[in-house]
């Protein structure tokens, strides 16, 4: 299935408004939300074709942006490898972190993933960071259990994306501990010794200084 790329919305535009924009040209399978654009699945193409002809440069919005209608840049190969990776998300280290992505950053309030995600177990811990979240349970079963279940499911209108957390005190996927930075190694320097330069100045005062104690 093609996606269409519908983007330069507003930030706190909703999914419903999208959805009910395609489907005037035909089914909507479902709208991959992100923050200011989105991916449209229609089941039939040629609904897709009309919705990119009559929707492209179509003010939307209170602000009334031009919105931007074409099919999406990637390849079909692209996107299926995205999607058998959403499938195989549970293969994935488990941890009793969740990563949550994708949420609505201007609506979505704490209290919001609580009540999503409290079905599942006993919580730890929420916590947003701008446009990502955590959300830690007591114990693995439970974490397990809320990944499945919400993993490309809805909050506040958006469908969100959900991983394990790199590490328990929550690192997003892939990202573990940096490696410190070449230049704030611990190193001497062969022209200083590994300290700061000192000035003649000092050197000849400590002379003087030196004369003067006899």
């Amino acid at each position: 299935m093609r996606p269409v790329f519908c983007g330069n919305f507003e930030y706190d535009a909703r999914q419903s408004e999208i959805e009910r924009m395609f489907a005037k040209f035909g089914k909507v399978d479902r709208v991959d939300m992100k923050t200011g654009f989105a991916f449209v699945y229609m089941e039939d193409e040629r609904d897709a074709e009309d919705a990119i002809q009559d929707l492209d440069n179509v003010e939307f919005g209170r602000q009334r942006r031009p919105l931007r209608v074409e099919w999406a840049k990637q390849g079909d190969s692209a996107i299926k490898r995205r999607e058998d990776a959403r499938r195989s998300i549970t293969k994935q280290r488990p941890t009793k972190t969740l990563f949550v992505v994708n949420f609505d950053p201007i609506n979505t309030r704490t209290r919001d993933l609580e009540r999503h995600f409290e079905p599942y177990g006993k919580l730890v811990r929420v916590q947003i960071r701008k446009n990502f979240a955590f959300v830690q349970y007591e114990s693995q079963e439970e974490a397990t259990k809320a990944l499945e279940s919400t993993h490309l499911s809805k909050v506040v209108d958006r469908v969100i994306s959900v991983e394990y957390a790199a590490r328990e005190n929550g690192d997003p996927p892939g990202r573990g501990r940096r490696s410190p930075s070449p230049r704030h190694r611990s190193r001497g320097s062969p022209d200083y010794g590994g300290g700061r330069p000192r000035s003649p100045y000092s050197r000849h005062r400590r002379l003087d200084q030196a004369f003067l104690r006899f």
